[in-house]
């Protein structure tokens, strides 16, 4: 699936891009178009999606809230780092959406920053990054200390005050 386009006018860094679905919409706008995508592709399950503006940006924030399927491969004990897993742990888990994006499931075996997840859970998010990134555009350069930027994306499962729910269904 195509998620990006080269962009002849982010010539600052000239590797800029931008996605397939951006048309210079506000964040907010942005963030209301994503919601109708995910609930459309994925009825089964329950997101929030929200935006922030704040000087200097903007950010989306994504969090898989429910789904009838398990998210967390609850077989690994453990993290690479050697953490125990608790009960608490399969409530929150913040992601990396570059991961996601740039791996595949059997690359990482699933672990994306501190959490295993299921192979489901990984082709459904992965797919939420796609969507997401198709309404960006980006023309940074960190090691210059250049941010160029529609949005930044935060990718999470539940929220810190609210965990995530395995459930029949969704609707």
């Amino acid at each position: 699936m195509q998620v990006f386009k080269e962009k002849a006018r982010f010539n600052y860094t000239g590797h800029g891009w931008e996605g397939i679905n951006y048309r210079g919409q506000s964040t907010k706008e942005i963030a209301k178009e994503i919601r109708q995508r995910l609930k459309k592709e994925f009825p089964q399950c329950k997101f929030s999606v929200r935006y922030k503006s704040f000087t200097g940006g903007s950010e989306i924030q994504i969090a898989l809230m429910k789904a009838p399927f398990e998210v967390f491969n609850k077989k690994y004990k453990q993290d690479k780092n050697g953490n125990i897993y608790t009960e608490e742990n399969y409530n929150y888990a913040q992601l990396n959406e570059y991961t996601l994006l740039n791996s595949t499931w059997e690359d990482r075996q699933g672990y994306c920053n501190g959490s295993y997840l299921t192979p489901k859970a990984w082709e459904v998010l992965k797919r939420v990054t796609q969507i997401a990134f198709s309404y960006n555009f980006d023309d940074s350069d960190g090691m210059i200390d250049y941010f160029h930027t529609k949005f930044y994306l935060f990718l999470t499962i539940g929220k810190w005050d609210k965990p995530f729910k395995e459930v029949m269904s969704c609707k």
